[in-house]
């Protein structure tokens, strides 16, 4: 069970982004290493906007 939660916490804090964070993990908040994610997720989904309309 120890193991389980383990890596429950893990994955959560370190691969699972989250909204309230703009797009960053738990871990990347509290160490301060994803400042370019929100920029990151912004481009794509512009990127993505502009596909789209050029498709349909």
């Amino acid at each position: 069970m120890t193991k389980l939660v383990t890596f429950y916490v893990e994955q959560h804090n370190s691969h699972l982004p989250h909204s309230a964070f703009k797009g960053q993990t738990p871990d990347e908040m509290y160490f301060g290493t994803g400042e370019g994610i929100p920029k990151q997720l912004a481009a794509a989904k512009l990127q993505a906007r502009e596909l789209r309309l050029q498709t349909n």
